[in-house]
């Protein structure tokens, strides 16, 4: 596939920024603690046939992995209301991924600060944990086409690994 470009979208006003945020300072709204993988019963199904279609078992995992790591040292070091990002991806698979999670529609990973140093991720924003790993039930790994052994590829990621966050 090559190299490509895209600007971040940001739709939800002024205030809001791409940054880098570490995966063990996000919340969601009802899991107190997300690596408990403790998900309500309507997270998961709300918008799998979506993200299926990208068929998650044949993603290049370390690829997307290195992007959003290469992203998120950019943000770190500059956060923006829409950057322009630089990224290489294998496959359209892959492109398409990484384009979702920046908000071509909407940011797949938006997220509200609680005021103590943590972001609550708004409901719905899944992406976070496929490429997170984060545990899960037997019956959202089926409708996340999951095995479970996990495909990524070195399972979780620790809590101290930073990735792009749009933030209010």
């Amino acid at each position: 596939m090559g190299a490509f470009s895209l600007t971040a979208n940001n739709d939800i006003g002024s205030q809001a920024r791409w940054t880098s945020v570490p995966l063990g300072r996000l919340e969601f709204p009802q899991v107190p603690e997300p690596y408990s993988g403790d998900f309500d019963d309507d997270f998961w199904p709300s918008r799998h046939e979506e993200y299926n279609r990208l068929e998650w078992d044949a993603m290049d995992w370390q690829a997307v992995r290195d992007q959003l790591s290469q992203a998120a040292q950019q943000l770190e070091r500059h956060p923006e209301q829409q950057p322009e990002l630089e990224f290489e991806a294998p496959s359209l698979r892959e492109r398409t991924f990484l384009e979702m999670w920046f908000g071509y529609g909407d940011p797949s990973v938006e997220a509200s600060e609680t005021g103590d140093g943590h972001y609550r991720i708004g409901y719905g924003q899944h992406r976070i944990c496929a490429y997170a790993d984060y545990p899960m039930d037997e019956r959202d790994r089926d409708l996340m086409r999951i095995p479970p052994t996990g495909f990524l590829p070195t399972g979780p990621l620790p809590p101290t690994t930073r990735i792009p966050v749009l933030t209010h």
